[in-house]
């Protein structure tokens, strides 16, 4: 606002220096407001990376020894019969039982969504590569879905350290360091996913 600007307005005030310095703050306010509202709906879309669970479970043939496994309101087309038909060396689970993304990369700051959208329960559970180039995966603690494998139970995969995601839940992974993270599933093992944290350049 140049001289001639600056005292029109306040000629239009009256001349009155108190009015116009709220005038003036009023408006740096309203100025403020607006760039806090816009930072705010950057920071809540920065975080876009997404995982969903999926499995595709009849509740009806998955329930009907007595446990409930499989959410009795889910609409899934995989018979029990099915889903066991699978649990060997070479089908290696059904494919229905999956995560999506299996990769997902994302800078450091970023966080990722996992929800789950099967009708089972499921986990999300980080597990160390504890020797470089050896494949980090392992058995989850249901003994029935490890044997057909040939799959030792983790110790990541414990209760009281891998706890279960319920359908339509979602839980957040956040701060995870500039690398690869490898995560299961602790209850269907052949269930994998890997976080590249940072570019893979910068990793090497």
């Amino acid at each position: 606002m140049d001289a001639s600007e600056q005292s029109a307005e306040e000629a239009s005030l009256g001349g009155d220096n108190t009015v116009l310095r709220r005038y003036k703050m009023r408006r740096i306010g309203i100025a403020l407001a607006g760039l806090v509202l816009v930072w705010s709906l950057g920071a809540s879309t920065a975080t876009a990376a997404r995982i969903r669970i999926l499995d595709q479970c009849d509740p009806t043939t998955f329930n009907a020894a007595g446990p409930v496994l499989c959410n009795p309101d889910f609409h899934g087309g995989v018979s029990l019969q099915d889903f066991q038909e699978l649990l060997t060396p070479a089908g290696f689970g059904h494919p229905a039982w999956r995560f999506n993304a299996p990769y997902v990369a994302i800078d450091p700051d970023e966080r990722v969504r996992v929800t789950n959208r099967g009708g089972e329960d499921h986990t999300f559970t980080e597990v160390p590569e504890l020797e470089e180039g050896k494949n980090p995966f392992g058995g989850g603690r249901v003994n029935a879905l490890n044997e057909p494998f040939g799959l030792t139970p983790l110790p990541q995969c414990g209760a009281a350290v891998a706890p279960v995601i319920h359908p339509g839940d979602s839980i957040q992974i956040k701060h995870l360091s500039e690398g690869t993270h490898y995560f299961q599933c602790c209850i269907h093992p052949w269930m994998h996913a890997i976080i590249q944290v940072g570019s893979e350049q910068e990793t090497e």
